[in-house]
């Protein structure tokens, strides 16, 4: 089988570039494969448009249980892709493709990582939940070391994660990075961002950045308590994402230096406006906003590589790192430290630029393109990326 050009399935639930990491990679990711292949995309919510790509609306019978309509979008997408395409590429939990690209830990972690009377009971609690006995199984099938199946992390921190629980699998995955748009990145300050400048603020005010959609796991208790240490009137924060703020308590003091954004379509105008990141994560496969902030030449604080895959590939030079990403203490200095030190700012930032600059889309191509020709090899076919 020589193919110059492969027919291609995408499925996910939620196609839409505004949305969290996963969804942003798969659209990134898509656009440029549609440049090459006869792309299909199978999604419930389709947030996007392109001329060269053929979107499939996939009914949502149930939006409630969260797991059921899982189990449903599995099923529609396997009748609807069954013997129709070339490569069946899923983001998504389905049991039926080619190619999956993970973008969170294994949904088994929990049940691996627990020992003794602990892995027992939490055996038995799973018994009596349907929920997690359907997201055990759809795990269980997806992550099979099949002749015809082969899988993309996007990080090495998530590898490990998915060998600690699927030993097997540990010569049938590729790592492919996200990455970044260089060649159109603007610089801090260049573009209008009204929803900041509406805000009431001076010319003091020291603007940090806090992006996610899960606000506890993101950190932001932290930084609201790192906040509260340090006194400072003139330290604002932002905080930008489709997150639930009624989870968490303001301190009454930091009430009206505390900004809740919602969704952000022009992520870059916000970061433009900003003056620092701030990424105490308790649970990052990669960390897509840290990399899209440093290459808007900001500063940032992040957890380190335990917790924050990206986090692996910088050094002290390129980015303040956390070593305990719910270290109070640790945390208001790094922040005080951007406040007080505009030259330090400046150094991290830029050395943080130029880092971003060596990770494109590009190569997240690249490395999925190998992820395909290893699928088509093993059918016995000839295709060259």
């Amino acid at each position: 089988m020589n193919k110059k050009s492969l027919k291609v399935a995408i499925l996910i639930r939620h196609y839409d570039s505004s949305g969290g990491g996963a969804e942003r990679y798969c659209v990134e990711l898509t656009k440029r494969l549609a440049k090459i292949h006869k792309v299909h995309v199978f999604t419930q919510h389709n947030a996007e448009h392109a001329e060269n790509i053929t979107f499939h609306n996939v009914p949502q019978w149930f939006k409630k249980p969260r797991y059921v309509n899982q189990l449903f979008f599995s099923w529609l997408t396997k009748r609807a892709t069954k013997n129709k395409f070339d490569i069946v590429h899923s983001h998504d939990m389905a049991t039926h493709a080619n190619i999956y690209t993970l973008h969170v830990p294994c949904v088994r972690t929990k049940w691996t990582q627990s020992k003794g009377i602990r892995k027992i009971l939490r055996w038995a609690n799973t018994l009596l939940s349907p929920r997690k006995i359907a997201y055990l199984w759809l795990e269980f099938i997806e992550m099979q070391a099949l002749k015809n199946r082969h899988f993309i992390s996007v990080s090495e921190y998530l590898s490990r994660n998915i060998l600690q629980n699927y030993p097997k699998l540990s010569k049938h995955i590729t790592i492919a990075h996200p990455g970044i748009n260089i060649h159109s990145q603007c610089t801090k300050n260049t573009i209008t961002c009204s929803f900041v400048q509406d805000l009431i603020i001076t010319n003091n005010t020291f603007m940090l950045l806090f992006v996610g959609n899960d606000l506890i796991k993101k950190g932001l208790p932290t930084v609201l308590q790192a906040l509260k240490k340090l006194k400072n009137n003139n330290i604002h924060l932002l905080v930008a994402g489709n997150n639930n703020k009624s989870q968490i308590k303001i301190p009454s003091q930091l009430e009206n230096n505390i900004h809740f954004l919602g969704v952000i379509n022009n992520m870059n105008a916000l970061y433009s406006q900003a003056d620092a990141l701030v990424h105490p994560t308790l649970v990052d496969t990669y960390g897509m906003v840290v990399l899209e902030a440093m290459s808007m030449r900001l500063p940032v604080i992040v957890s380190s590589k335990q917790y924050c895959g990206f986090t692996e590939h910088l050094n002290e030079k390129q980015a303040l790192i956390l070593n305990n990403p719910k270290d109070i203490n640790d945390l208001s200095i790094k922040i005080n430290q951007l406040y007080e030190n505009t030259e330090y700012r400046n150094e991290i930032a830029e050395n943080g630029f130029k880092k971003s600059q060596t990770i494109s889309w590009e190569n997240t191509l690249k490395n999925t393109l190998l992820a395909y020709n290893i699928v088509i090899k093993k059918r016995g076919g000839i295709y060259e990326s």
